[in-house]
């Protein structure tokens, strides 16, 4: 996580215009692995004069990484000639490292760039500039500005995916559990429920994002997504775009897994703990490779539950905004 001025990215003298393009159609969660693609980019590739265009709301995770950031069909659009254009799709990775993570980031290094995966540049980070900084101060500020009389330390909660969701969700009981710990102690809970559909937000002692005019847009973007993660207390989800941005972030983040393994679909950082159900190495898609354990082991931090996982999200907040 950067607050940086300006959208343009860097400025370079390299000679080689190159344009990165993320295909239509990928989420939030795809984007902002893209962030950690770009940044090896730019180190190992310091040649070039990269831009890069993305869906608006994704294509922010360029900033800071590339030259210039461009959404599709919106101008200003890029009008200069390149001398490459590379063209991203991204694929899960069947690989089985077992010295990098087995996620879309180190497959389309390998099969796109050519390039190894490098801790320095292995974990997400979005860029957001002031006025995103402030405006998403200001919705902070609105969405709690009802709980008068709670303090106004917020934990973000993400509980319903788009994707595979039999496989991620938490259920609206279990949210409502969550939210009900949240408050006893002393914080308010923030669903991040940017296209208001959790019955869970009509609780009157719970707040919402998704009550607001520009809700689905923020929601669809990156930077707000980051921005506003990033002033909560704690963040709690699933996998998902949001917790990939609150992987970006410093917030203390606890992402809950159910019915697929971790090591495909997220990168490592340190302020993400795992909270896996107890033999998670037979979860879906088949991760019970050694190589692959050894390396999630060493690399992720990891905690297990049995069964149901609420009783210890509970226990994680406890210890984390005790």
């Amino acid at each position: 996580m950067r607050d940086t001025e300006g959208g343009q990215g860097r400025t370079s003298k390299q000679k080689t215009n190159v344009l990165i393009t993320l295909h239509r159609g990928y989420g939030l969660g795809d984007a902002v692995q893209m962030s950690a693609v770009l940044r090896h980019v730019a180190k190992y590739r310091p040649e070039w004069n990269a831009d890069f265009v993305a869906e608006a709301g994704r294509h922010c995770v360029g900033r800071g990484h590339v030259q210039n950031t461009f959404e599709y069909g919106k101008s200003p659009f890029p009008d200069k000639v390149y001398d490459a254009v590379v063209e991203i799709c991204l694929y899960d990775t069947w690989a089985n490292w077992g010295d990098r993570p087995n996620t879309r980031v180190s497959s389309c290094l390998h099969e796109r760039f050519g390039l190894p995966w490098d801790a320095a540049c292995g974990r997400y980070q979005i860029n957001w500039g002031r006025d995103v900084g402030y405006e998403m101060q200001a919705a902070m500020s609105s969405f709690i500005a009802r709980r008068e009389k709670l303090t106004t330390r917020a934990v973000a909660i993400h509980y319903h995916g788009d994707s595979s969701q039999a496989k991620k969700n938490l259920t609206d009981t279990q949210a409502s559990q969550i939210c009900d710990h949240i408050l006893a102690l002393g914080r308010v809970p923030l669903l991040l429920d940017w296209r208001d559909i959790s019955p869970v937000a009509n609780r009157a002692d719970v707040c919402t994002t998704g009550r607001k005019s520009f809700s689905q847009e923020w929601g669809r973007d990156a930077a707000c997504n980051a921005a506003l993660i990033h002033q909560c207390e704690a963040f709690v989800g699933i996998d998902s775009g949001p917790s990939k941005c609150a992987s970006s972030t410093n917030t203390p983040a606890l992402v809950t897994w159910t019915g697929h393994h971790p090591a495909p679909f997220h990168d490592p950082a340190p302020n993400t703990t795992h909270l896996v159900p107890r033999g998670y190495h037979g979860l879906e898609p088949v991760c019970d490779d050694r190589g692959v354990i050894e390396w999630v082991e060493k690399h992720y931090n990891v905690r297990q539950y049995e069964r149901a996982p609420v009783d210890e999200i509970k226990a994680w907040l406890t210890e984390t905004l005790k």
